[in-house]
């Protein structure tokens, strides 16, 4: 029996040993076959806040920085990025033709420092489509209205109880104003008061987004020249960045409602586009392992 047990693992042993020896033997021509490319990336975005009252891309910002194209098979390739993505919003002087009221200018700064990860396919080594997310976090924030700026600042992006919110429901998933109107009676808000009247003194409005922001993204590249490649990128959050109320007076004492008793509260997302140039390392060398893939060499 010991005998029969030391054969066995001395065999076992030989299988790891003859793996480690083939994977070793094999190891540069796969190192060979899958070239690395490295790729930098310059453009700029238009941007808006969906949720904001900011209508349209009118925010422009600059999208920087570098990554790495690693191939999966002859027409599929993952791709890692380290950017540096400017967003925000920007609406200028205006009159609100439904509330007859003059709105000034308003620009949000949102300057994020973001790692995408991207899936892409491409066709005859000239169209790509990808598809992936990236991850944001928040390095530069500047909000403006009327060319001043506010006391906006990084935290959770929602709005809450002026007196604390411990131990009180969670104000944002109220949908219309009755459920608003039903969470503050309940937390014991006197019901002789009018709802519109209420809300701002028992509410304190959002004054933060969150730091971090979560995006689905789409791409097309097309191959322009030698290493050189045009690209068009969509972003879209996957989670809102702030959750506000929106009031008539810039004081936030009338509450912005219609007939239909809808409680002006907006979830706001990034919303940007992008178009930018791609330059590519290896490309030359990374084509000629794939036609040599190709041949069987």
């Amino acid at each position: 029996m010991e005998f029969y047990h030391t054969n066995t693992i001395e065999m076992k042993r030989f299988r790891i040993l003859t793996l480690l020896l083939a994977f070793t033997m094999a190891a540069p021509a796969l190192i060979h076959a899958q070239v690395i490319k490295g790729e930098v990336f310059f453009g700029g975005n238009v941007t808006q806040v969906d949720g904001d009252e900011c209508y349209r891309f009118r925010k422009a910002g600059v999208h920087a920085g570098a990554g790495a194209l690693i191939p999966i098979t002859n027409w599929m390739d993952v791709g890692l990025e380290v950017l540096f993505n400017q967003k925000g919003a920007y609406k200028g002087d205006s009159i609100n033709p439904h509330l007859g009221l003059y709105t000034g200018r308003y620009k949000l700064n949102l300057n994020y420092a973001e790692i995408p990860i991207m899936i892409y396919l491409t066709d005859k080594d000239r169209y790509s489509l990808g598809l992936g997310v990236s991850y944001g976090r928040i390095v530069g924030l500047q909000e403006y209205i009327n060319n001043q700026p506010t006391a906006i600042r990084l935290g959770d992006g929602n709005i809450h109880w002026r007196e604390g919110a411990d131990g009180k429901p969670d104000i944002s998933k109220a949908k219309d104003l009755d459920e608003l109107t039903k969470l503050l009676y309940e937390a014991g808000y006197p019901q002789n008061e009018a709802i519109e009247e209420l809300v701002p003194r028992a509410i304190s409005n959002s004054d933060s987004y969150r730091a971090h922001d979560f995006n689905i993204c789409a791409d097309l590249r097309v191959r322009i020249w030698e290493g050189i490649h045009a690209e068009l990128r969509y972003q879209y959050s996957l989670a809102p960045i702030r959750t506000r109320l929106f009031y008539k007076d810039a004081n936030e004492t009338i509450l912005k409602t219609d007939d239909n008793r809808v409680l002006p509260l907006q979830r706001q997302y990034n919303n940007s586009i992008t178009l930018r140039v791609v330059y590519l390392f290896n490309e030359h060398r990374a084509k000629a392992n794939k036609e040599a893939s190709k041949k069987g060499q």
